[in-house]
Parts: C-alpha cells; structure tokens; sequence
C-alpha cells in the first residue's frame, strides 16, 4: 500500500509539473459592491493589485492558481456622526489600505475548442496590511495631522474569499472578474488611537473592505 500511495504521488506531481505555469497578474480594485457602480467609477478607481501567480492545470476542468500580491483595498464613509449627536455629519472620509496578500484561486471550467478555456472560482485569501493612507473632507477633515496613520485600523491581519468568473486564452492570457468579501474587522479604532478618533471611528465600527475586482494574467 505505501509503494502505491508513493507511485500515485509520484504520478500526481509529474502530471502537475508538466501543466505548471507562473504568470504575473495585474489589475483594478473596487470598493463598490455592484457592476454598475464600478463601471461608473472606473475612472476614479486607485485601487489596484499586482503580484505573481502559479497556475496547476489538470486539463480544463480545473485548475488550483495561487499567487502573491500587493493589494489596495478601500472604503469611503460619509456623513459619519459622533456617538452623543448621531445627526451630526462630519464630512467623509477615504480610506485606502494596501495588503501583501496570498489568494488560492480554485477554477473549474471547460475548453472551447483549443483555445478559449471559460471558468469559475472560489478564492479564499489571507493578507496583512502594511501600508495606509487617509484622506478626509468636510469638518471632520481637522482632526487629522497626517494622510499616514494606523489609528483607524483595528486589525491589520485581513481575511475573506472571492467568487468569480474568468475566460484564459491560448493557455496564456486569463481576463476575471469577481466580488470579494473580507471577514473580520478591518476598520474602527485601535487600542493606541486617539480620543478624536475614537469618537470618529463609531461610524464605521466593523467595518469591512469588500468590492469587485478584475484581473488580466499573463501565463509562461
């Protein structure tokens, strides 16, 4: 049996040595939560996400695509109001958190032909946050002395999953599009934050980075 399970494993990283392929991968982040708000904001869009992926095929049904990435994420909150005068807008604030993240993207899909393969996928990441950067207008834009502070982030560790939809071309092109969701809490403020924040951070207690993404990969 263990001469078996060694030959069978053997042929498992054969087959998967020969249908590996690194690629690198670039592309828009959105905070929206629908297409139709993307598509009219794309223009405004500063998010993004780059990195290197590698892609195990095992034939067109499907494939495992992990990669690294540097990812910035976003959120926007407006008419925030304090905890004692809840119909007091403070103005909006934009936040845009960048995450060296590691995605495990799963595809299952079918070939047309030889050279459109179309797929679906589930993608659960894991990331950490390492850069930050605040921007803020109306009165609540006083409080800050500095677009660089980590006093609105409450967890720097984030993690979520995608679903999406991608078509690859040639074996070498691959063009997707998915919603993610992150778990846990990503905003809201820190043990160290200030007071002013603290008071700040009641409007977006919990909150969470989600949006669509679109990706394009180029495959060696």
């Amino acid at each position: 049996m263990k001469k078996i399970i060694i030959a069978l494993a053997t042929l498992f990283l054969a087959a998967g040595a020969a249908n590996a392929q690194m690629g690198v991968v670039a592309g828009l982040t959105s905070s929206s939560t629908n297409l139709q708000e993307a598509a009219a904001d794309v223009e405004n869009i500063s998010q993004y996400h780059v990195g290197l992926a590698y892609k195990l095929s095992f034939g067109n049904f499907l494939a495992v695509q992990p990669a690294i990435l540097y990812n910035v994420k976003g959120s926007s909150f407006s008419n925030l109001s304090d905890a004692e005068s809840i119909n007091s807008a403070l103005g909006q604030v934009n936040f845009k958190t960048g995450f060296v993240e590691v995605p495990v993207q799963i595809q299952v899909g079918m070939g047309l032909g030889n050279v459109v393969r179309v797929y679906g996928f589930v993608e659960p990441f894991v990331g950490y946050a390492i850069t930050n950067e605040i921007t803020a207008s109306g009165a609540i834009s006083a409080a800050f002395n500095s677009e660089q502070t980590w006093e609105n982030v409450k967890n720097r560790l984030e993690y979520g999953a995608s679903l999406g939809v991608g078509v690859e071309l040639i074996k070498h092109v691959q063009v997707s599009l998915k919603y993610f969701w992150n778990a846990g809490e990503l905003y809201g403020s820190n043990d160290d934050s200030s007071i002013t924040w603290k008071a700040i951070s009641t409007g977006f207690q919990n909150a969470t980075a989600g949006g669509i993404a679109a990706t394009v990969g180029i495959f060696f």
